[in-house]
């Protein structure tokens, strides 16, 4: 609750994401705000302007946004690496590059990695643009990376953004191609946004999702950037509630001074109540005692026999099969107060996935041999995926 409360007076509940962007060698600007209410998101505004000044007039004062350089400043390429180390994919892709002068981020799926350079002064300029603007950017991304925090909502192979046709292969971004302009909506969570939002989008539904996989040597920049907008929301923030608290103090203390006997009446009141709420504790206490003991002598009566089941079943796993549960005695029915704990005794409830079905078979031809099992019934058995099959037994125990 309370890390909610200073998330709304940080961030309230708007979250914008701005791409600059350019076609056929004209920059655009597209801006997208987010409204979040409870558990949903509606896009509260979806506009094009024509310069970083016309922000001001679109977006609220002190507004946060996710800005995406996605113009001709960025530098974009695509190579194959098994290499993990960010420098050394960039060194690879631009050998002659001098980091010192150029911000870089790499979006990697699986050995593909795309990397995209931005120069720093160009950056810095345009954060400075629109700080004069009273809006306030915490975070940054290059080229059209950004688009793979969206890319699980949209079930298609081809994805156009503002200029760029992103291929996609079994939900793994495979290839950015520049594009002509190309006039395409997507439905995501029923939400429709349009090509030209698309990156804007995903730049606010980042800044609530908090789902960047890319990496960057900026990450220091972007700290900064959202460290000087907390403080400066701190501030803002205090001196409305400081004089909003004084306010209220001096409220409080009128009435507390005029309700003083009154007051203490209600006092000895709840005093009253807790004494009886306490002896009511007490009571429940006791009872709650009782039935942990009867817990306890339960499980105790039934460890050593499960640690000696267990023992058998694990070693005799094979390596193709992985367990998920093992659930000795199993519960018959749910627990209700004032009822008996009925288990299904003498049974084992087994499930778990395997690769491999004739070792899946011969384990459980192993366990039917066993002189302590009963019976080996087979509850559910299918295909997980194209490689492995979902299980669940019931053990059937011999009685003792």
């Amino acid at each position: 609750m309370l890390n909610n409360t200073l998330k709304y007076l940080t961030y309230r509940n708007q979250y914008c994401g701005i791409e600059h962007y350019a076609v056929n060698g004209n920059e655009k600007i597209q801006v997208s705000l987010l409204k979040q209410s409870k558990n949903e998101l509606d896009l509260e505004l979806a506009v094009q302007i024509n310069a970083i000044e016309e922000v001001s007039k679109t977006l609220s004062k002190n507004q946060h946004i996710t800005l995406v350089i996605n113009n001709d400043k960025v530098l974009s390429k695509t190579i194959e690496s098994e290499q993990n180390d960010a420098y050394k994919i960039v060194y690879k892709a631009f050998p002659n590059i001098n980091l010192d002068d150029f911000y870089f981020e790499i979006l990697s799926e699986q050995n593909t990695h795309f990397i995209s350079l931005c120069r720093i002064d160009y950056i810095e300029s345009v954060i400075e643009s629109y700080s004069k603007q009273k809006v306030s950017i915490i975070d940054l991304s290059l080229g059209n990376n950004i688009v793979s925090a969206v890319k699980s909502f949209i079930n298609n192979q081809s994805i156009f953004t503002s200029n760029t046709l992103v291929t996609i292969d079994d939900n793994l971004i495979i290839k950015f191609k520049k594009h002509e302009t190309e006039h395409n909506s997507y439905n995501i969570n029923g939400l429709t946004i349009s090509n030209d939002q698309l990156l804007s989008f995903s730049a606010a539904l980042k800044s609530v999702l908090k789902n960047g996989i890319t990496k960057t040597n900026f990450e220091e920049k972007k700290q900064t950037l959202t460290k000087d907008f907390k403080n400066f929301q701190f501030f803002n923030q205090f001196l409305k509630f400081g004089g909003l608290f004084i306010l209220t103090l001096l409220l409080a203390n009128f009435i507390f001074f005029n309700y003083y006997f009154e007051k203490v009446n209600e006092l000895q009141q709840i005093s009253e109540i807790n004494q009886s709420t306490k002896t009511q504790i007490l009571q429940l206490n006791e009872t709650v005692s009782k039935k942990q003991k009867m817990v306890n002598d339960l499980l105790k009566n039934n460890g050593s026999k499960s640690s000696f089941y267990n023992n058998i079943i694990i070693h005799s796993l094979p390596n193709s099969i992985l367990l998920s549960q093992f659930n000795f005695q199993p519960l018959a029915k749910r627990v209700k107060t004032g009822k008996i704990i009925e288990l299904n005794e003498n049974n084992i409830n087994i499930s778990g996935t395997s690769n491999d079905s004739e070792l899946f078979s011969n384990w459980l031809s192993q366990l039917d041999q066993e002189d302590w099992i009963s019976k080996v019934d087979i509850i559910d058995y299918g295909k997980a995926a194209s490689t492995t099959s979902e299980f669940k037994l019931k053990l059937v125990l011999k009685d003792d």
